[in-house]
């Protein structure tokens, strides 16, 4: 299983990207551009992630925004929805637009921070993901 974490605080990152290490192999991102790129990247080298965490509240790019375009991406690549990347919604913002605008652009699941293991591994067996990196 491949996966990102974009987060542009230090601890939250480090925090996400130590729980998921144990889902499989993870790549961090700081900022939204960095997201998109290396999401990009990753379909060009034909390994795509399978899991994408995202922060919401980001300088220059928010979350939703970059979801957004990540699901145009997969759109215009043929991608059907729900058969493209599983993107959680990470991030302190508890504010119904920003759930509803979450799910609305198509995220699996949202997540409030503080977060901790527990959280994570809720969410992500919702998701049919299991911490052997399968799903």
């Amino acid at each position: 299983m491949k996966i990102l974490v974009v987060d542009d605080e230090f601890v939250s990152r480090k925090k996400a990207e130590k729980i998921l290490s144990l889902y499989g192999d993870t790549d961090v991102a700081i900022n939204g551009a960095e997201a998109l790129e290396a999401f990009q990247i990753a379909h060009k080298d034909l390994k795509p992630y399978n899991l994408i965490t995202m922060d919401i509240m980001m300088p220059d790019m928010d979350g939703i925004e970059v979801l957004k375009k990540i699901r145009k991406w997969e759109e215009t690549n043929g991608i059907q929805f729900g058969k493209g990347v599983k993107v959680v919604m990470l991030t302190a913002s508890k504010a119904s637009d920003s759930v509803l605008s979450s799910f609305s652009e198509g995220c699996e699941a949202y997540i409030v921070k503080p977060f901790n293991k527990e959280k994570m591994d809720n969410a992500l067996r919702e998701l049919g993901i299991n911490g052997n990196g399968t799903g």
